[in-house]
């Protein structure tokens, strides 16, 4: 009895080593679209998969049915999404480079859009952080901004523009710390130039009339205003 026991233990142990040792079924070759719900039933997501992975085109949806967004993928990887609002513009772009992959750098662009259409702003970032150049945009399309960044700081020169296409302000960044910079009148004029210390208002800001004349000096003790003194002209 017990050499039964033994030999059926042996048999059993034999036949479950054999089931693990075959090779699981191979993921199949052809793309396979699999379907998220929400929990009244309707259509939530529809994702494109390849041999087990994100691999082709994915859509998500409101509740309410329309899209939400629509995803390329490569290998699990994301090249590119378009998000939507609910009434059917465009909110947000985003490219991503997979060549950048060989140096090791995830490099992604964002384009992001206004409610009613028009463009926003778009940026690169490496690696999530931005880099290069930023620029903004008014609704009416003329350019609102642009900065320069180094590894997610501002670095280097940004300017900002009036409605009417007029220069707001000419910035100089460095490491992410303002060092200098000019504000201007709506209609194009220099205001005032700031100093700077350690990325701080610090010392003499100088204040111009439209017609280039310096009428005050703004005193700043680590961005707080502590004095405004007129520059009296005697001729």
């Amino acid at each position: 009895m017990r050499l039964t026991q033994r030999l059926s233990f042996i048999l059993l142990a034999l036949l479950s080593i054999n089931i693990y040792a075959q090779d699981p079924k191979p993921p199949s070759s052809e793309p396979e679209v699999k379907k998220e719900y929400y929990e009244d039933g309707s259509l939530k997501a529809e994702r494109t998969y390849l041999q087990d992975q994100l691999h082709g085109l994915s859509m998500d949806y409101y509740e309410t049915g329309e899209v939400k967004s629509k995803s390329i993928y490569a290998k699990s990887r994301l090249i590119f999404q378009n998000n939507f609002r609910r009434s059917g513009q465009l909110e947000y772009e985003l490219k991503y480079d997979p060549e950048n992959d060989l140096s090791g750098s995830k490099v992604e662009t964002q384009i992001e859009y206004y409610p009613t259409g028009e463009l926003h702003n778009k940026r690169i970032l490496v690696n999530g952080k931005r880099e290069g150049l930023e620029e903004e945009y008014y609704r009416n399309g003329q350019k609102k901004a642009q900065r320069n960044y180094k590894d997610g700081k501002k670095h280097g020169n940004a300017k900002g523009y009036h409605s009417n296409g007029n220069l707001q302000g000419d910035w100089e960044f460095v490491d992410g710390a303002p060092v200098a910079a000019t504000i201007y009148y709506w209609s194009g004029e220099k205001w005032l130039v700031y100093n700077f210390v350690d990325g701080k208002l610090n010392g003499v800001t100088k204040e111009y009339d439209k017609s280039g004349e310096m009428i005050a000096k703004r005193i700043y003790k680590d961005d707080q205003l502590i004095e405004r003194k007129r520059v009296i002209s005697w001729w």
